[in-house]
């Protein structure tokens, strides 16, 4: 049995139908902590001083854990709920103006993000050697 646009179609009441739309918000959201993790970390990182006290170090190693903390629970919720977008697309998302061009569009943005998250985990994974660095100093007695 399939819907109006060809897709499975699930008979579905309405707290159902809001779970979904809230699901995919919630998707959107995640992705943007995601981009403002790497950009609050960047921002950080860039005005580190070269000379800085162990107060500062700390400081440091501690906003990255936390900034960290974010950035991973943003990604995981984005695979997560990922799925049920996908899956729900045509019902909630797809639109009959934009017809086919939209399945471009779609594309291009995900290749667009998964070169922004790749990069993104790259330079994420460079900064945490600097960070262990860092923690290890802390860790050292003088």
């Amino acid at each position: 049995m399939t819907g109006g646009n060809g897709n499975l179609y699930l008979p579905m009441g309405p707290a159902t139908n809001i779970l979904l739309m809230t699901i995919n918000y919630s998707h959107d959201i995640a992705t943007a902590l995601l981009a403002v993790s790497g950009i609050a970390m960047l921002m950080l990182w860039k005005s580190y001083p070269a000379t800085a006290d162990a107060a500062t170090e700390r400081y440091f190693i501690s906003a990255y854990r936390g900034i960290t903390r974010v950035a991973k629970d943003s990604l995981y919720w984005i695979l997560l709920a990922g799925v049920p977008r996908i899956v729900f697309y045509m019902d909630y998302e797809w639109s009959d103006l934009a017809g086919d061009h939209q399945i471009i569009a779609v594309i291009i943005k995900h290749i667009l993000m998964f070169l922004l998250v790749g990069t993104g985990v790259y330079s994420w994974m460079k900064l945490s050697r600097r960070v262990k660095a860092l923690h290890e100093k802390q860790q050292t007695p003088a």
